[in-house]
């Protein structure tokens, strides 16, 4: 996880005790993903820069210059994708070769078989695009308002953390259909975060208690 007020990122054990502070940066930290077994990446912002960090050895092994703002990042192990507001990057994690993908870009990403999901959420969309920038499709929901992080399962399904509502949304592989999993009831309030990891089924989602006090909380999917 990452500590964005301290701009650090932090180690937790699968039970959610902590560990550790693994790295910290004097950039603005503002999003992190799992790219290898043992690496992390962590974009930075406006220094259009995007780290790679050993969490075993607490050290950034290499930091990655792209020509737009490094707002979130996404991997499935093989490549990484760098998205600001109104562009992207593909980063290939085998030779670090970039192709960037214009229009392409969003607040929140995940990558998984060769697409790009993502979420706009001043506009309350989610959308699906192929690795090569082609438009899938684009899905928009009144149960979705304000989404913010964004996830798949094992099965395709995406799922996405509705803010404004309080709420975790599950959405159709094909971008069709929607339900809501989650809410308030459940614990669920001004969810920012979310990421499952699909080898045991358990999803982690990061919720705002107070302006200065953030929680996460794990659910089996």
């Amino acid at each position: 996880m990452f500590d964005y007020n301290n701009a650090q990122i932090l180690l937790f054990s699968n039970d959610g005790i902590f560990v550790r502070e693994v790295v910290s940066f004097t950039e603005t930290l503002l999003d992190a993903c799992l790219v290898g077994n043992n690496t992390v990446a962590v974009s930075l912002g406006s220094a259009n820069q995007t780290a790679l960090v050993d969490v075993e050895k607490n050290t950034i092994i290499r930091t990655v210059n792209l020509s737009h703002q490094c707002d979130v990042v996404g991997s499935d192990g093989e490549t990484m994708v760098v998205s600001g507001i109104e562009k992207s990057t593909i980063v290939n994690l085998n030779d670090m070769s970039f192709t960037i993908l214009e229009g392409v870009g969003a607040y929140h990403i995940a990558l998984s078989n060769g697409h790009i999901y993502g979420t706009i959420n001043n506009e309350n969309i989610m959308y699906c695009y192929k690795i090569t920038g082609e438009p899938l499709w684009v899905f928009k929901h009144e149960e979705i308002q304000s989404p913010q992080g964004i996830t798949l399962d094992k099965n395709g399904f995406v799922y996405i953390a509705s803010r404004r509502n309080n709420s975790i949304v599950v959405v159709s592989p094909d971008g069709k259909t929607c339900k809501t999993i989650l809410s308030e009831a459940d614990g669920i309030k001004s969810p920012h975060a979310i990421d499952i990891n699909r080898e045991i089924g358990m999803m982690l989602v990061s919720i705002v208690i107070s302006n200065n006090y953030n929680s996460a909380l794990i659910y089996k999917i």
